[in-house]
């Protein structure tokens, strides 16, 4: 009874998402008492406070796209977009067009990509802190690190595909992560 209802679950977010979910699939069918803990975790997955949900988007977009799980990428730059964010944002947080960006979700992508390329995020950190303080530092933080522990667990279970390139509402832009900036 247990599977069937996760299983259902699972489905329905494919649907709503057009997302491959096999590998979380194959955990409920493994052990479905990994998959309730995972599922406790997702609480981390949509904490958004003291930040504007654009900038909290961007940095999942970022980390998500930092584990090079372009169906991951995708999901989150769907749920972006499902929750409001404005598409153009969403191309060029995808592109880093930082010339496209507004301010603030400029801020939300270099705090990512710090934290994703373990490089000195003090500055960044600094800048969030004065603009959104620690609520918005903290919902950034658990937004980048709940974006990371899905393709993660992928690549881990053997489910993982790169990708090159998004769809942001039908228009194909080409992923450009930290390593390809000048």
């Amino acid at each position: 009874m247990l599977r069937h209802l996760l299983h259902r679950t699972i489905r329905r977010m494919e649907r709503r998402f057009r997302y491959d979910a096999a590998y979380m699939h194959d955990l409920i069918d493994t052990s479905p008492a990994a998959m309730l803990k995972l599922a406790l975790v997702q609480g981390i997955n949509t904490h958004c406070q003291g930040v504007p949900r654009p900038v909290w988007h961007a940095a999942r977009i970022v980390a998500a796209r930092h584990e090079d799980c372009g169906p991951c990428t995708q999901l989150v730059v769907d749920m972006a977009l499902a929750d409001g964010m404005e598409p153009h944002q969403v191309r060029a947080v995808v592109a880093r067009d930082f010339a496209a960006m507004n301010t603030d979700v400029a801020l939300g992508v270099r705090l990512a990509e710090a934290v994703a390329g373990a490089t000195a995020a003090d500055q960044v950190r600094a800048e969030i802190l004065a603009r959104f303080g620690e609520a918005g530092l903290t919902s950034l933080a658990l937004g980048i690190a709940s974006a990371r522990i899905f393709p993660t667990l992928k690549q881990t279970l053997g489910h993982a595909q790169s990708c090159a390139r998004l769809n942001v509402r039908g228009e194909i832009v080409h992923m450009v992560g930290r390593e390809h900036a000048a």
